[in-house]
């Protein structure tokens, strides 16, 4: 006899078999005891979670010699049948290559038959949303109102696409994902049962592999025994390329550190032992995800499915970033992760991504630099964090760079200190500065006068917010206490018409027209200052 794969010799038979579907059995075992079976049933869910297996399950309790019964024996001829594929009474259609509305028709001559053998007839179509909506259509009526001995169980992972009035025909039964740990524990009772060798750090990786399929762990589980009678954790990464935590604490650490040398040297090593950056992407992404949450909840035991070498790795990780930095960098990785994905060279998109979100390092927060400017910030403590030491550095550097140009713009013209200040409050407040430019400037003494004309006029209240500041700027430069006056100017509206009635009255323009034979196609006014308005 050939090979049976796992997951076709572990499929359960009875609904005590099901895995992480409590509620579903719950309930198709309360039907059968009442005597409450519907005609007709959508199982939607994730792939591998058990809706097929569920619908023969349904067949065998119903067509069972002790039956209907939520307890088949899996003994009688039915059972045996149902088991192997061969019962008369029980149709298993493919949804995706019977998706014609001749199919349907077939399928409606074949229901109005009583069964052959057994109490039921049991129709399951899978992938039922495949059908098109005229199949849809032309099956309406026989599952409003099918034959007494005829039930449907539709199974889809697409709900959504199933029509309204297919769904308000049918009881709708959702299936769940299957929990890491309920996977890891029937991988494990198979594991002992067939003599496997496995490790719980390994079946851990598989179960999270796996992604809430049952079907795809054993999958998983069927590979790995070919590839070592020994399974550990190191087979796993090496058979489905997952990425080790220590790589993906340690780049976390370079990210969070702002330390570019060591994210390139990483994504090298990467690179060079032959790891797939698209699947290391998803894992990365997700490493930071639980590094989030861990952040914001402090416990991770029951939120989060990690391993105990994931576990440790983030709460070492944790006390050195913030949530705001997590967050920021996991919604940049959320946003480049399809652009990796699709990229021709997906190492340069990584690269570059990674090494644009370790500049977030430098940042400041909120809270320290209203600090900071306030004078709230006290003298360090004798052992400062880094942050506090780093941020009192910058302030020190301030403090000379100040007294250096105060000395240097002694007695210049104010002209020369208003150019110095703008190029200042361009480093320290460069949204001011996009402001400031704006507007119109004339110096008389110690009086500036900021004009804005126009549109323009909208940037005047923000400056005004900001005279305290600029004059900071200019006393710590200069040592001068200056006035700055903020107005704004209206300026007539001249209509398109009106501009190109002058242009065309205009004698050079005229001239240049004639020159060139050409004509006045459109009027572009500009500033003074000769840039477009």
């Amino acid at each position: 006899m050939s090979y049976l794969v796992l997951a076709r010799k572990w499929r359960p038979q009875g609904f005590e078999d099901l895995v992480g579907q409590e509620a579903i059995v719950r309930i198709l075992k309360n039907a059968i005891n009442q005597n409450k079976v519907a005609h007709a049933y959508i199982f939607s869910g994730p792939r591998g979670v058990g809706k097929t297996t569920t619908a023969r399950i349904l067949a065998k309790a119903l067509n069972c010699a002790i039956g209907p019964t939520p307890e088949p024996c899996g003994k009688c001829q039915s059972c045996i049948e149902i088991t192997d594929g061969s019962s008369m009474d029980v149709s298993e259609i493919d949804g995706a290559s019977n998706t014609s509305v001749d199919n349907i028709r077939d399928l409606r001559e074949r229901v109005r038959y009583a069964p052959s053998g057994s109490k039921h007839k049991v129709y399951i179509i899978d992938e039922a949303h495949m059908l098109s909506t005229s199949a849809f259509n032309a099956l309406l009526k026989t599952l409003e109102e099918p034959p007494p001995h005829v039930i449907f169980v539709l199974a889809t992972t697409e709900p959504k696409k199933i029509p309204p009035t297919v769904l308000s025909r049918c009881q709708h039964l959702p299936f769940r994902r299957i929990s890491g740990q309920k996977i890891k524990e029937r991988l494990r009772f198979i594991s002992n049962v067939d003599g496997i060798n496995v490790t719980d750090s390994a079946l851990e990786m598989i179960a999270r592999a796996a992604d809430g399929s049952m079907r795809d762990s054993l999958t998983i589980l069927d590979q790995v025994t070919s590839f070592s009678e020994n399974i550990t954790e190191s087979e796993i990464k090496d058979l489905l390329g997952i990425t080790d935590v220590e790589t993906l604490a340690r780049l976390s650490q370079a990210m969070i550190e702002g330390d570019r040398i060591a994210i390139v040297n990483i994504i090298s090593e990467l690179t060079n032992t032959g790891t797939d950056l698209k699947a290391f992407t998803k894992d990365f992404l997700q490493f930071i995800r639980n590094l989030l949450i861990a952040k914001i909840v402090g416990q991770t035991e029951n939120i989060l499915d990690l391993s105990e070498e994931e576990t440790i790795a983030i709460n070492k990780l944790k006390g050195s970033t913030s949530e705001e930095h997590m967050a920021v960098i996991l919604s940049e990785l959320i946003k480049a992760e399809p652009s990796i994905r699709s990229a021709f060279y997906p190492r340069i998109v990584l690269e570059m991504t990674l090494i644009r979100l370790s500049l977030l390092s430098h940042l400041t927060s909120i809270n320290e630099a209203l600090s900071a400017i306030s004078g709230e910030i006290a003298s360090p403590e004798p052992a400062p964090s880094n942050k506090t030491r780093v941020f009192s550095n910058i302030q020190n550097d301030k403090s000379k760079g100040s007294c250096e140009d105060r000395s240097n713009f002694q007695g210049s013209s104010l002209s020369e200190v208003w150019n110095a200040a703008i190029k200042k409050i361009d480093e320290t407040n460069h949204p001011l500065y996009s402001k400031l430019i704006e507007g119109e400037v004339s110096l008389d003494d110690n009086n500036i006068n900021i004009v804005f004309n126009g549109g323009l006029s909208v940037h005047a209240e923000s400056v005004k917010e900001n005279i305290p500041y600029i004059k900071n700027v200019i006393h710590d430069i200069s040592g001068r206490n200056v006035s700055i006056n903020i107005k704004t100017r209206e300026v007539k509206s001249v209509s398109k018409r009106d501009l190109i009635e002058d242009a065309r009255n205009n004698p050079i323009i005229k001239e240049a027209m004639n020159l060139f034979e050409g004509r006045i196609v459109d009027v572009i006014p500009v500033s003074k200052g000769g840039n477009n308005v």
